[in-house]
């Protein structure tokens, strides 16, 4: 910052006449492909947040973390797996949303893409609940650098006349993720022996809920099950 303020006072310039001049320059072939290759490293970004709930059955299946998050800091259960993520990104945007400002935006674009891939990639690897959330934490802190980055790299590196449609491209390839990760996890995940995917059904007459796996397939064989109303809370 004092670097930036020393050119200012030598060439007289003032912040808000470089804004203009940079706003006043083409959008070029090359700013176009930063764009892409930005929004490319968003697809992988949002393909991060997303698989969580695609993936979660066969880590159940697997073995690795349970349905259900025995009291409030359990580690064990999916809903802890989920915390842990989030956690990284509220910690990773919060104390190092900033590292982009002081470093550059590209640095912090390429160090944060790869730490959470890297992360990721251990991550894979664990076999027990406590690796498993650790290595998804830590992803989360690059992921949570990385969604304060993205856009606010685009934002200075797009003349203001074309950022509307910068950012549609941005958004359009970063959301591409969705479908991808669907049909991946459609391809992927444990499947019941059946064919079809295994569904999470909570249910218990008692209380109000209770915890029975059951598979599409049958209930579908068995219209009695899927027509059973759900049980009242104390009856």
């Amino acid at each position: 910052m004092a670097a930036v303020e020393a050119v200012l006072s030598e060439t007289g310039a003032s912040a808000g006449l470089i804004a203009a001049r940079l706003d006043a320059l083409p959008m070029t072939r090359t700013l176009w492909v930063r764009v892409i290759l930005l929004s490319l490293g968003g697809f992988f970004e949002f393909y991060d947040l997303l698989f969580t709930g695609y993936i979660a059955p066969g880590l159940v299946r697997s073995g690795i973390l349970t349905p259900t998050t025995p009291g409030l800091f359990g580690n064990n259960g999916i809903a802890s797996f989920v915390a842990a993520f989030f956690a990284g990104l509220f910690i990773g945007t919060l104390l190092f949303g900033f590292a982009a400002d002081r470093l550059g935006r590209r640095t912090i674009f390429t160090v944060s893409l790869l730490w959470y891939s890297a992360a990721s990639v251990v991550m894979a690897f664990q076999n027990d609940a406590f690796g498993l959330n650790l290595w998804r934490f830590i992803t989360g802190l690059g992921v949570g650098v990385e969604l304060v980055t993205i856009d606010t790299y685009i934002a200075e590196l797009v003349p203001r006349a074309y950022r509307g449609r910068a950012f549609a491209i941005n958004q359009t390839v970063q959301f591409a993720a969705v479908p991808v990760v669907a049909f991946l996890a459609l391809q992927l995940v444990p499947i019941s022996p059946s064919g079809s995917m295994v569904g999470a059904l909570w249910c218990d007459r008692r209380g109000g809920r209770c915890l029975c796996m059951v598979d599409q397939a049958s209930r579908a064989r068995e219209p009695a099950l899927a027509r059973e109303p759900w049980p009242r809370r104390g009856s």
